[in-house]
């Protein structure tokens, strides 16, 4: 079966942490869309639950905090859909794509 995306995927690596239940933990972007983050760590959030994604995006002055759901997990990545991105998010990930 073909998964169609809505958004496009852009291969993306930076260190982020993840605010799961009040507790930090670490990860490592795959990629990321409008829609979207892959990441890789562990312990790996259950499916459905909401959590708080820190990251740095390029142009964009400080760590930008996302709230998301995890759509995904296998033994090692989660998938990660953005429930509301600021414009300036919007434009860094724009910005990703043009590179």
């Amino acid at each position: 079966m073909d998964q169609q995306r809505k958004h496009s995927r852009i291969e993306f690596e930076t260190d982020v942490e993840l605010i799961i239940d009040g507790k930090s933990q670490s990860g490592r972007t795959i990629n990321i869309s409008q829609g979207g983050i892959l990441i890789d760590t562990t312990p790996l959030p259950e499916f459905g639950q909401k959590l708080i994604l820190k990251i740095e995006l390029p142009g964009v002055n400080k760590i930008s905090e996302i709230s998301t759901i995890v759509r995904w997990n296998n033994k090692v990545q989660i998938g990660l859909q953005f429930e509301q991105l600021r414009p300036i998010e919007v434009w860094a990930i724009n910005k990703l794509s043009r590179k």
